[in-house]
């Protein structure tokens, strides 16, 4: 959805970007796409498999990964308020973790959330990496075309249950495609080229607390003590981490 809007908007400026790269850089591109398809698939396989405040408490760690990603990629060393952060998230994670096997909550969910988020941290590295090479809306363009073409053959596997979907669940998926994809996705690509890699994530513990709530509220799935007190532990290590990474 990303990728058609894109796409149709500037399709020459893409063509002529990708065109411009060196042989580096057209190996990086598609690999981007690839991350970030994958980082799709994973998450919303773990979202099916464990509990949604398993899940998103979870995705709390992307800012930790992608402090990760961009000491392993760029040497970018994290600070010392960053390395506490992740020492005090991966403590919240085991809490989590802790409670599998409690209602829908189950390790393999997790381990599906949690490689969901270290490819996070490596798409994000990329994005970076590119920052110099193509302008921002041909690179958003490029990567989205690239995980739409890898997603595709999902929806032949399950086109039976998208066949009798009601039309509610048709619109949100298109909103899903328009909001946090063209318009969160992209912001964090802008982002992720100019400013620390900790704040590129700023957002995720809210995004936590909000998808908890909405959760909660709209879907009547409450997180259970163990899953709320590991993920105030998570949130706490991903803000340290961030301000950390402001103050290091």
């Amino acid at each position: 959805m990303a990728a058609l809007v894109i796409g149709v908007v500037m399709p020459r400026a893409t063509a002529t970007a990708v065109r411009a790269l060196g042989p580096k850089e057209r190996w990086t591109l598609p690999v981007a796409g690839l991350l970030l398809a994958a980082h799709f698939g994973l998450f919303l396989g773990g979202l099916a498999t464990t509990s949604l405040p398993a899940a998103v408490a979870l995705v709390s760690l992307e800012p930790l990964a992608v402090v990760v990603a961009a000491w392993i990629g760029f040497g970018i060393r994290p600070t010392r308020g960053e390395g506490a952060g992740v020492a005090v998230a991966s403590v919240g994670a085991m809490i989590v973790a802790s409670g599998a096997g409690s209602g829908e909550h189950r390790v393999l969910g997790d381990v599906l959330v949690l490689g969901a988020v270290v490819l996070y941290g490596a798409y994000v590295a990329a994005a970076r990496g590119l920052r110099d090479a193509m302008p921002m809306m041909p690179y958003a363009a490029s990567v989205y075309g690239v995980a739409a073409i890898a997603l595709g053959p999902l929806a032949f596997v399950t086109r039976g249950a998208s066949a009798t979907a009601p039309v509610g669940s048709w619109c949100a998926v298109v909103a899903l495609g328009l909001v946090p994809t063209l318009i969160g996705h992209t912001l964090v690509q802008r982002a992720a080229r100019r400013i620390a890699p900790a704040i590129v994530a700023l957002t995720s513990p809210g995004e936590t607390i909000g998808s908890i709530v909405i959760g909660a509220v709209v879907l009547g799935a409450w997180p259970s003590a163990r899953e709320a007190a590991g993920t105030a532990v998570v949130i706490a290590g991903a803000t340290l981490a961030i301000f950390g990474a402001r103050n290091g």
